[in-house]
């Protein structure tokens, strides 16, 4: 249940004894600006690793220790139109542990994110440099990764001109070495005061609990936001990019632009119509690009309902890019056409449904689907309303989907010529 604890500061606590464990996530949540994802993610470095009474990481992880080994960590991400920063704890419940862990979770949450280490009116010096460095150098060795940096390159080509949507929500290595101690402090300040917060809660535990130990917390009110969750890139001729690079196997990315609501019909026939283009074995894309033809390494492809996005990603060799473009193409054609069987259409949903029913063993699943809930009412949580919304997506309602899906972006990173 969504609870308001003060103008934009929300609780949502989800009672379950499924779990020998309590989880707590605190979510600041504020619209994507691409300058301010750098920082925000310097600040979760600088946060998780000291604060006033916990100055060094050792202090902190020995402070966990004594939680019965609770684990802790603060992270970004991106959601359609917005940006999260979520600070997150697992404690041991209350009533397997035989004291009051929970409340001491929340101080320790209490200590972490608002009394951070200071020295005077700035972070220490010494943390803000080591932990600039070294998320500099994490960021620097993203490319050895050639598949992310290939999908990463891809959305900035597909969201070129909307600078939040092709920013990753990390942000980019030039944007961090310009963080500086005062633009981390304003950063700090302003999701502080200004970003809407939603703490979820998931465990054996009750409203009664857990209310007076959120509101111990002290967040301030704050305007309530009026943000649209969801962006959608507008339609343009297909864009084209070629990069090179020291790779083992060149990369095919194509992106499309996916027309879809939010938790209706539209949501799950796309859900489905991915699904039996490239989202899983059983897929068009791995069947007949992949095992038939031989002609990837790897073919898949994945739907991002908040951002209107779906994205195929292919290994391959340089020499079959026209090939496999075109099979791409082919494979969609398919699933736009309908050339496809009953039962195929059968096993795909029932694949949906029997990795759904396994997520609901997972905490940070069911927390995730309770954020969900909370910022987008049409959304239900439970197994059953999506089971029943899955299975009632006829196989007209799925050509649909592949017949709305516009190309717009393709994206070729080859081998880098010897000089």
């Amino acid at each position: 249940m969504r609870i308001q604890l003060a103008s934009g500061v929300f609780l949502n606590v989800l009672s379950t004894n499924q779990f020998k464990t309590t989880r707590v996530a605190i979510h600041f949540i504020a619209p994507a600006r691409a300058q301010d994802f750098a920082a925000r993610t310097l600040l979760t470095s600088v946060l998780e690793t000291s604060s006033a009474k916990y100055p060094t990481q050792s202090d902190l992880s020995a402070a966990l220790e004594t939680m019965f080994g609770a684990s802790f960590g603060i992270g970004v991400a991106k959601t359609g139109a917005v940006h999260r920063v979520t600070a997150t704890l697992n404690l041991v419940a209350d009533k397997l542990a035989q004291v009051p862990l929970l409340a001491q979770g929340f101080d320790l949450l209490h200590e972490v994110l608002l009394e951070p280490k200071l020295v005077g009116n700035q972070f220490d010096p010494e943390v803000f440099d080591r932990e600039q460095k070294n998320l500099a150098a994490y960021l620097g060795s993203m490319d050895e990764d050639r598949q992310l940096q290939a999908s990463l390159a891809t959305q900035r080509l597909y969201f070129q001109g909307n600078d939040a949507q092709a920013t990753p929500s990390f942000g980019t290595l030039r944007q961090l070495t310009a963080v500086t101690q005062a633009r981390l402090m304003a950063v700090y300040q302003d999701m502080l005061s200004h970003d809407q917060i939603e703490i979820v809660v998931l465990g054996d535990v009750t409203e009664e609990q857990v209310v007076p130990l959120a509101k111990q917390l002290g967040f301030a009110p704050r305007p309530e936001l009026a943000f649209a969750l969801i962006y959608r890139q507008p339609d343009v001729p297909v864009r084209q990019e070629t990069a090179s690079a020291h790779v083992n196997q060149a990369k095919l990315n194509l992106a499309y632009t996916t027309p879809s609501d939010l938790y209706g019909r539209q949501f799950y026939a796309n859900v489905v119509a991915n699904e039996l283009f490239g989202g899983s074995p059983l897929s068009l894309l791995f069947t007949n690009v992949r095992e038939k033809a031989s002609l990837a390494y790897y073919a898949s492809s994945m739907f991002e309902p908040f951002r209107q996005f779906s994205m195929v990603q292919t290994g391959i060799d340089a020499v079959n890019r026209d090939q496999v473009q075109q099979l791409i193409a082919d494979q969609l054609a398919k699933v736009a056409a309908g050339a496809f069987s009953a039962d195929l259409l059968a096993h795909i949903k029932e694949g949906l449904l029997n990795a759904r029913q396994a997520a609901y063993d997972s905490p940070q699943f069911l927390a995730r689907q309770e954020l969900l809930h909370a910022l987008v009412p049409t959304h239900q949580p439970g197994y059953a309303a999506y089971a029943a919304a899955i299975t009632a997506v006829t196989k007209q309602e799925v050509m649909a989907a592949a017949a709305a899906m516009k190309l717009q972006a393709v994206y070729f990173l080859d081998e880098q010529e010897a000089n």
